[in-house]
């Protein structure tokens, strides 16, 4: 969440103190593509017109304590091009990942958290 708000102080804090294992990198991305994913369909779906309204009749319904989050996120990735670039980089990432056993997976995916931060700042 904080590096889809462009927080860079507690992205870079929570990547240093987090510890993450080997074997759930996948998990780990797939976590953060259902979040990007979640965020394009309302973009397009919503056709950025009253965002907040479509938000709360969502079926399936987004848990109450993410709607704030979901938002603020929404009010900072409210480019399709913009979802669509950093969704691109998380599909080439997810091949990466599963495809190439000699490549060192949590650097790979420590740079794609800081380039999502990147993004959402630009």
């Amino acid at each position: 969440d904080e590096a889809l708000n462009g927080n860079k102080e507690k992205t870079n804090k929570l990547l240093s103190d987090t510890n993450l294992e080997l074997d759930k990198n996948a998990f780990y991305l797939s976590m953060i593509n259902q979040r990007l994913f979640k965020l394009h369909d309302i973009l397009v779906k919503s056709n950025n017109k009253d965002i907040d309204n479509y938000v709360n009749n969502i079926k399936p319904p987004i848990f109450w304590k993410d709607k704030p989050k979901i938002l603020n996120q929404l009010k900072i990735w409210n480019s399709k091009e913009k979802l669509d670039n950093i969704m691109g980089k998380s599909y080439k990432l997810e091949l990466d990942i599963k495809s190439n056993s000699l490549i060192n997976k949590n650097i790979l995916l420590k740079q794609f958290i800081i380039e999502i931060c990147n993004a959402a700042n630009a």
